[in-house]
């Protein structure tokens, strides 16, 4: 049967794609100033009158957000596969075998809930220079990991207790021991959970610069956020070129959400219940 329209449906519509064009239009128009000409920007904003890819070379070699960019994917990179291991790990023990001190190990997780990064910001610094590793990558990967698994073990953990028990019978009769059960059972059943808590995490490391700031004085170890500072003050005044370098620092969230949009709707909701 069709659905009738109605006044409530058409302002629904309409409201929707107002707020779909508050959204896209900024990217939209990074993008499409990233392949103009200085004087095409300041003459024509809105529209565009010429073509030039040569401003995204020029972002990559000349402001070194190459060197930028793999600096961010390296400690994104090395974060993400860490963090998925332990919250994988933890939802799995903390869902699934209950062990002993499963309620304060519970606890002890979402305290971290009720703790930012500037709470922690001097603690962090102290440890990161007295075990000597201050002004490194690990010292941005180990505050990065802690920061990103309290909030996906909580979602993941309830998500792994709502799990048929049927299943784990099932596999413990036919001879599937803890890792077979976690490896072949949970795991790609946890896919669309792991796909909302991955873009999350991603989008919290890659464009982190608070701490990045405070621990990193190497110009070939800054991330992009840190490399985008600078970058913006070598070409202030060329937006063609301006608009590049941020538009190369947006693509790989973009890229993220887009492999993971299929899954991230339906883990939004998947771990946010009791269970």
């Amino acid at each position: 049967m069709k659905k009738r329209l109605s006044i409530q449906n058409i302002l629904s519509q309409i409201l929707l794609v107002f707020l779909a064009v508050i959204v896209i239009y900024p990217l939209l128009f990074v993008f499409m100033t990233s392949f103009k000409s200085n004087f095409d920007v300041i003459t024509h904003p809105f529209t565009i009158n010429t073509f030039e890819p040569d401003n995204y070379v020029q972002a990559w070699e000349i402001g070194r957000i190459g060197k930028y960019f793999v600096n961010s994917v390296l400690i994104t990179f090395v974060t993400l596969a860490i963090q998925l291991v332990i919250i994988v790990l933890a939802s799995y023990s903390l869902g699934k075998l209950k062990p002993w001190g499963t309620g304060f190990l519970t606890i002890l997780y979402l305290s971290g809930l009720f703790v930012t990064s500037e709470m922690i910001t001097v603690p962090n610094f102290t440890t990161m220079r007295n075990w000597g590793i201050s002004g490194t990558r690990l010292a941005l990967v180990l505050p990065y990991v802690a920061n990103g698994i309290a909030m996906a073990t909580f979602i993941m953990t309830n998500y792994v207790r709502q799990m048929p028990k049927e299943l784990d019978e099932a596999a413990l009769m036919d001879g599937c021991g803890l890792f077979q059960n976690l490896t072949r059972i949970t795991v790609p059943l946890m896919t669309p959970v792991l796909a909302t808590c991955l873009i999350f995490n991603f989008q919290g490391v890659w464009s982190e610069f608070y701490w990045a700031l405070i621990q990193i004085r190497d110009e070939n170890l800054k991330t992009l956020p840190l490399g985008l500072m600078n970058f913006q003050s070598q070409f202030n005044t060329d937006y063609g070129i301006l608009c590049a370098g941020l538009a190369i620092s947006i693509i790989p969230v973009l890229l993220v959400y887009l492999k993971c949009s299929s899954q991230f709707i339906g883990g939004m909701t998947a771990g946010a219940v009791k269970g």
